[in-house]
């Protein structure tokens, strides 16, 4: 179910931010993902398909706000390879996050506070 909702937001948000021009890709939520919120894998030169994963603990410990937060950011990765552009975090993708309304950085520490601070 996770996966279905991020894959119709990533209909959406390309509409409404990419004027339709993105490929549909599978979006995937993975348990694997510990310390990424998320990422984007390109087409293969191979032709095996891109796609874009969000990590489950994400989801649960930061809300679904946060995680279409992340699959916009991952969007833009998608974007840029899309239109030729180099796959980074460059001053061409803070750019086109800002035009799409997200900032720049989508970075959250996946430890719950309360290990950091040596509890539990």
């Amino acid at each position: 179910p996770m996966a279905t909702t991020l894959a119709e937001w990533h209909a959406r948000y390309n509409a409404v931010h990419f004027g339709g021009l993105l490929r549909p890709i599978p979006v995937h939520v993975s348990r694997r993902l510990r310390s990424r919120l998320g990422h984007y894998t390109a087409r293969g030169a191979d032709g095996v398909e891109g796609e874009i994963v969000v990590s489950r603990r994400h989801i649960r410990r930061h809300g679904w706000t946060e995680a279409l937060h992340t699959l916009l950011h991952e969007m833009v990765h998608q974007w840029q390879h899309e239109t030729g552009v180099p796959i980074d975090h460059g001053a061409g993708f803070r750019r086109k996050c800002r035009e799409v309304g997200i900032t720049p950085s989508a970075k959250r520490d996946l430890v719950p506070l309360a290990r950091r601070r040596g509890v539990g």
